[in-house]
């Protein structure tokens, strides 16, 4: 059964329909070839035809890793209501690999791990060919300035404060997504 996104006047394209292809077997054995309009649910992938409920990937990819659930989490979620969509990364052992494998537009981290120096990371992430491109938006506390330095020394386009990021989200992804 082939498929392809139906293309006629009377429907637009991701009108949640798609067209079907469809051999019926006739009384004489032979076998007949129809079209067939079927109804698709929102975010059901036809495009690869595996008809599983994908993520929309015409939306930009963020990765966002904290350890801290506030403002963390909420990062994330602003970043969904702002037309993203978002992987959280749990430890950071993992987030070059995911960065690697996602291929995300932009990652947010928090500095200042309990865990450990996230700059190292960073520092990879920056000078490798596949995952240099990616612009790194840290946050923070503001009154450690050491830390601010040696993030944006590691690569870090831009580090915000952990108090006003959700509220200066837009505008700081508007200059950490500033072509140079």
């Amino acid at each position: 059964m082939g498929s392809s996104e139906f293309q006629d006047s009377s429907f637009k394209a991701g009108s949640g329909f798609k067209l079907e292809t469809e051999n019926f077997k006739l009384r004489h054995g032979s076998t007949e070839s129809r079209p067939t309009l079927r109804r698709i649910r929102p975010g059901t992938c036809i495009g690869a035809g595996c008809g599983q409920r994908c993520q929309d990937v015409t939306k930009p990819l963020a990765i966002v890793f904290y350890e801290k659930l506030l403002p963390g989490s909420r990062v994330g979620h602003k970043l969904a209501d702002l037309g993203w969509r978002v992987s959280e990364v749990k430890l950071a052992t993992d987030l070059v690999t995911q960065v690697r494998e996602q291929k995300p537009v932009l990652l947010v981290v928090e500095l200042g791990l309990r865990s450990g120096d996230l700059c190292p990371v960073i520092a990879e992430l920056s000078r490798s060919p596949e995952t240099s491109h990616v612009p790194v938006l840290g946050f923070g506390d503001p009154k450690n300035q050491k830390l601010v330095d040696a993030a944006v020394k590691a690569g870090a386009r831009l580090v915000a404060a952990e108090a006003g990021i959700l509220d200066q989200l837009p505008h700081l992804l508007e200059h950490v997504l500033a072509v140079d």
